[in-house]
């Protein structure tokens, strides 16, 4: 966004300009819906809360909104989300009040009551503040775009209201003042209980089978198994712009770490994407820092820098009305605010959903989901081309791990900033982040997404989870040998350590022997159907 359009200020006098996808009744109630408890009757009485969107509409209305943008034909601009015209234009009219014309909306079939067209949730909708001199000029912009714009009332009353008409009837009045400010807030009590730690490998990480047999269950788990059934649904090559795509390698079928575009073609910037996600961890503090530190790694993984990254929260949890569940939220709360102040990168938006449970009527009994909080990062790319995928790259380059020898918060930020400055020297060949399913499992991702080996060498052989731990703040890199010794001058650094595990072989198989034996001998084949069979639907 230019830095001299981020300021926005509706003004006294502005016109109320809807842009975009007609008003229906899908959504009414959807912002009730999602802050509600389920029951076995909510199929049937929030059935139609559910926005019907409508891609195309959605492309041309951006289009329209950054024309209208770089021309400065509007003071102000929101999307209708939640609660729709009635959150748009009362918070955009917090300052100066409102008047609104309901039956100006343009509506997809007539039979809407007027409160229905002001609360409806319907989708591709946004609303401007336009002045007076801009109105002729944007709507003939809309037009010739094929967007509706349409103007359903003037921003500014005297006594700062918001007032609703319909036709000649008065439907509504409210001040300002009121709508904001006017509903007590309550004080909530959280209680904090200790769950203990997590254990260090994790749900995905036991047992005590034999290596072969342990690797091959964890690549098919359903979390950690290849997602191709559903990426392939969608098309990740719009407009030519994918850098780094969802699956990578030679035959792409990889699991990258993060999504890299180049929206403009006469640049090589490019934006990062990138999430994390960790809730089979208890603790929701210590599973808050996973899915954080998770996403960080994973961007940082395909080139990004931290000064140039930012972060989303989605907090999906059971209902909070009980202290002790407010507590696992706060706890969350708390981990967030210390992991963004420790990394340097901000949260920019999210979202939550805190009613996440169902009430069996028969029974009584209540199902609740885990505490789950995901991470998504987006972020700026100076380069695309110094970007670098977690497929191992040529036979010949060392593999190793690389993680921060003190698991605090500082120690982990600056272990990232370490492998982004490596990547972006040109010195990293290939990175994977260490997360589900530990170490051994990153590296046979690697193999999967290259169809190259790797002979590694066991240095912990009485250590039998040493190569399944799922440990936060963990790397696999792959080095050449040409520029080894510079790369590993960069990399290990004054509290980050490398571990070696082995190397790139040309042949498609995955070895692991340590001095008494050969702990795994498997061909890439093998480790690819077990990968893949899992959700290949």
């Amino acid at each position: 966004i230019p830095r001299n359009k981020i300021d926005k200020q509706t003004q006294r006098g502005d016109a109320i300009v809807v842009l975009g996808g007609r008003t229906g009744r899908d959504g009414i109630h959807g912002a009730t819906f999602s802050s509600a408890e389920l029951t076995d009757t909510h199929a049937d009485e929030f059935s139609h809360a559910v926005q019907i969107g409508n891609a195309i509409t959605e492309k041309k209305v951006a289009d329209v909104v950054l024309q209208a943008r770089d021309r400065g034909l509007f003071t102000s601009i929101t999307d209708c989300g939640a609660g729709g015209l009635s959150s748009a234009v009362g918070e955009m009219g917090a300052d100066v009040g409102a008047q609104v014309q309901l039956e100006k909306v343009p509506l997809k079939y007539a039979g809407l009551r007027y409160d229905e067209i002001w609360i409806s949730e319907a989708q591709e909708r946004m609303v401007m503040s336009v002045p007076a001199s801009h109105i002729e000029e944007l709507l003939k912009l809309a037009a010739s775009e094929d967007v509706e714009a349409t103007v359903i009332g003037t921003f500014g009353t005297d006594r700062d209201e918001l007032v609703l008409r319909y036709g000649e009837t008065e439907v509504g009045r409210l001040a300002m003042k009121f709508l904001h400010d006017g509903i007590p807030m309550p004080t909530r009590r959280a209680t904090i209980r200790s769950t203990g730690a997590s254990p260090v490998n994790g749900e995905h990480g036991r047992g005590a089978r034999a290596t072969k047999d342990r690797l091959l269950a964890l690549l098919s788990h359903p979390n950690i198994a290849s997602k191709h059934w559903i990426i392939r649904q969608y098309d990740h090559e719009v407009q030519a712009g994918s850098v780094v795509k969802p699956l990578i390698g030679p035959m792409q079928i990889g699991p990258s770490d993060a999504s890299v575009i180049r929206p403009k073609l006469n640049t090589f910037k490019g934006v990062v994407v990138s999430c994390g996600l960790a809730p089979h961890i208890q603790d929701a503090y210590e599973m808050s820092l996973a899915a954080i530190d998770e996403a960080i790694r994973n961007a940082v993984c395909v080139g990004a820098n931290l000064d140039k990254l930012a972060m989303l929260d989605n907090f999906c949890w059971p209902s909070v009305d009980d202290d002790v569940t407010m507590g696992t939220l706060v706890r969350s709360c708390e981990a967030c605010y210390a992991a963004a102040k420790a990394y340097g990168v901000p949260f920019i938006s999210g979202k939550d959903s805190l009613h996440n449970q169902f009430t069996d009527t028969e029974t009584g009994k209540v199902i609740r989901i885990p505490n789950t909080l995901l991470i998504s990062t987006i972020g700026v790319i100076d380069d695309v081309r110094k970007c670098v995928t977690m497929d191992l790259k040529a036979a010949g380059n060392s593999i190793w791990l690389v993680r921060s020898k003190s698991k605090d918060l500082p120690g982990l930020a600056k272990l990232h900033r370490t492998i982004s400055v490596a990547i972006g020297r040109g010195l990293v060949r290939s990175c994977h982040d260490v997360s589900e399913g530990g170490a051994l499992t990153s590296v046979a991702e690697m193999c999967i997404a290259s169809g190259l080996g790797a002979a590694l060498v066991d240095q912990h052989p009485r250590e039998a989870d040493w190569w399944f731990e799922e440990r936060v703040g963990e790397y696999v890199v792959e080095l050449s040998k040409s520029n080894f010794a510079t790369a590993r001058q960069a990399i290990e650094v004054d509290g980050v350590e490398m571990i070696a595990l082995g190397e790139v072989v040309a042949e498609s198989r995955l070895a692991l022997v340590s001095k008494d034996e050969t702990k795994l001998d498997l061909e890439i084949d093998q480790l690819t159907e077990a990968w893949r069979g899992t959700l290949d639907w």
